[in-house]
């Protein structure tokens, strides 16, 4: 069994999340609730249209960058 890349698309991306998420709690302990509820709002809204449609932007992108963790090549066998 092949080990997974350490710097793909899908875990840079979970990666960014998390910080992301620490970024809010950071604002939201500071006082900055108006910055940090709508950054978590933001945040809420591309979760919901990756969950409807199955589409990230960042991860499209990360796609480029990166390559993807689950890549199916025939030379990686």
């Amino acid at each position: 069994m092949k080990a997974k890349k350490l710097w793909c698309a899908e875990r840079v991306q979970r990666l960014m999340m998390s910080l992301f998420l620490l970024l809010i709690l950071v604002l939201l302990a500071k006082g900055y609730s108006t910055l940090g509820l709508g950054l978590l709002a933001f945040m809420s809204i591309m979760l919901f249209i990756h969950f409807i449609f199955d589409f990230c932007p960042s991860t499209v992108i990360l796609n480029k960058i990166f390559g993807s963790c689950f890549c199916e090549c025939k030379d990686e066998e």
